[in-house]
């Protein structure tokens, strides 16, 4: 019992450092929104490296290039061989190790980087705007300040869908990472470790495809990471 009450104490203690640390802010939401909705205009190309942690708990550390309008690149470190790449219509999921390719429609909340003119509202009805902020939060954790922006993305059939939590910091404002859901299931968080550029004025444009010269040579590798060309076996007649 006596055990109990300590750890009981501990937790009360605990939930009151926590509370005092995390003290929540009452925000002037438009002026916050509009700092947001400038920041991802203001983005004309970014590179940087993430980590990704996945529903299983899987931990990744991949690199990502964003070049507007509509242009992602993702690849990862290690063994994972996986290559995502993004143009105005499709998102490409690239095995590369197989060589396979699984295109898919790009209409997702990752858009919210890649498109430009971005419109913020908190009125879903608003016909104009294509990105609803249906909640804010923000907290203050040792004298800095930090912002969940809770958002649905307009979708292909322009209904407020597609679902990210953006997490944010201020002084200077910037995204640290994301949340994405599946139906309200969250699937993945992304956590910026390390920005490369922002908005450099030239990129190798050759990045966001994937020519066939490339693929049967096995050399589809563009980011950070050292990765060997991938070695591809004859392939025999008979």
């Amino acid at each position: 019992m006596f055990i109990k009450r300590i750890k009981l104490k501990a937790s009360s203690i605990f939930i009151l450092l926590l509370f005092y640390c995390c003290t929540c802010y009452a925000s002037d939401i438009d002026k916050d929104l509009k700092i947001l909705e400038d920041y991802l205009n203001s983005i004309n190309n970014m590179s940087f490296i993430f980590t990704q942690i996945d529903h299983s708990n899987q931990k990744e550390i991949g690199w990502m290039q964003i070049v507007k309008p509509n242009k992602l690149r993702i690849e990862y470190k290690g063994e994972n061989d996986l290559i995502i790449l993004a143009n105005s219509y499709y998102l490409v999921l690239y095995k590369a190790h197989d060589d396979v390719i699984t295109s898919l429609s790009n209409d997702g909340p990752w858009n919210i980087f890649t498109k430009t003119n971005i419109k913020i509202t908190t009125d879903i009805n608003n016909t104009e705007a294509n990105t609803f902020v249906r909640n804010l939060k923000k907290i203050n954790i040792n004298e800095k300040i930090y912002a969940t922006y809770d958002i649905l993305i307009k979708n292909i059939e322009n209904k407020f869908n597609a679902h990210i939590l953006l997490h944010a910091s201020f002084n200077p404002f910037q995204i640290n990472g994301w949340t994405l859901y599946d139906q309200e299931k969250e699937i993945v968080k992304i956590k910026i470790i390390e920005t490369l550029g922002f908005n450099q004025k030239k990129i190798n444009s050759n990045i966001f495809s994937l020519s066939e010269k490339n693929r049967s040579a096995g050399e589809v590798w563009h980011g950070p990471f050292e990765k060997l060309p991938i070695i591809r076996k004859p392939k025999h007649r008979y």
